[in-house]
Formats: C-alpha cells, sequence, structure tokens
C-alpha cells in the first residue's frame, strides 16, 4: 500500500545540504532547488510504497501522479530518521528501551550498542536498522523509508521505520 507522507517543511538530509536535483522516481526529473541556511522544501512529500521511498517531489504533484493514494497529513517538519550513535536509553524492558528510541524519532542504532540479545530481538521486531557504522541519514529515492516528524521545538511528533508507523505523539 503507497503512503505519501506530507509536512509543512520537508528536510532531505538533517544538515541541510542543498538537493543536487530533485529526486523523483522515473524519468521526469526537474532541475535542482537551491536552499541555504535553514531552509527546508515547502510543500513537499514522500510516497513510500512498502518499506521502500518510491518518490519525493511536490506534494501537489504526487497526489495528482497518485490520485487513490493514502496521505498522512503532519505538522511540523518531515524528514530522516535518526540515527542513534549510544547506548540505548535505560528502561524496565527491552521493548521499552527500543520504545525509547523510536518516540524521539531514531530510525537505525549502530550494531555495537546492541549487544543484549533481547534487545536485539527487540529492535529486530520493530524493524529497527541496525548498522555497523554511522551513515548521514538521508531521504533517498529507492532506499529504505524511515522518516520523522519534529516540532519546531524539537519534540518528535511521528517515527516511520521501514514504511510502518511505530510511533505518534498523541
Amino acid at each position: 500500500m503507497r503512503t505519501l507522507h506530507t509536512a509543512p517543511l520537508l528536510r532531505l538530509t538533517h544538515d541541510n545540504e542543498p538537493p543536487p536535483g530533485r529526486a523523483t522516481s522515473g524519468d521526469d526529473a526537474l532541475p535542482g532547488r537551491a536552499t541555504s541556511g535553514d531552509d527546508a522544501l515547502p510543500g513537499w512529500a514522500v510516497l513510500v510504497d512498502g518499506d521502500r521511498i518510491e518518490a519525493v517531489g511536490p506534494t501537489g504533484e504526487l497526489t495528482q501522479a497518485y490520485p487513490m493514494v493514502r496521505v498522512r497529513r503532519w505538522p511540523g517538519t518531515l524528514g530522516p530518521a535518526l540515527v542513534h550513535d549510544g547506548p540505548l536509553p535505560p528502561a524496565p524492558s527491552p521493548r521499552e528501551r527500543v520504545h525509547a528510541l523510536l518516540r524521539s524519532g531514531v530510525g537505525a542504532v549502530l550494531a555495537a550498542h546492541l549487544t543484549d540479545p533481547a534487545v536485539r530481538a527487540a529492535a529486530a521486531r520493530n524493524d529497527v536498522a541496525v548498522l555497523d557504522a554511522v551513515r548521514p541519514p538521508a531521504l533517498v529515492v529507492g532506499g529504505r523509508a524511515d522518516l520523522a516528524v519534529f516540532a519546531d521545538d524539537g519534540r518528535c511528533l511521528a517515527t516511520v521505520v521501514a514504511g510502518r508507523l511505530v510511533h505518534r505523539r498523541a
């Protein structure tokens, strides 16, 4: 099932690098759009199919191209889920330790911090990516659909891991 995730602002990366060109599916690429400083892409969305990103582009274009798609409209800024590089937060159970990551917008964790088999199993059950090394999170067509939505004050409003909504702030 395809889902279109959209928010007032979209960041392709967390470090605000200007996108080299419009990231889309197929051969319909348009010239790049320069951003500077703290700019993000207003009115853009991410189309998710299963656990992969199928397209990234202006919301209007994607809803027109996919008229029957389910649309999730989020407040705040939509971007890639975070990579956690440190010990997992303490909690009474492995499931709660992993859920604490999901509540903070994390979609991946380093293998070095998942030495406890019970915690590793909890991460696997929630489709949290386990990485050998830190990689900068980015929204890439064809890449894994790990997304997070953040409010202006930095609170995580929603986390999508492998295309599945795993956290939504009430």
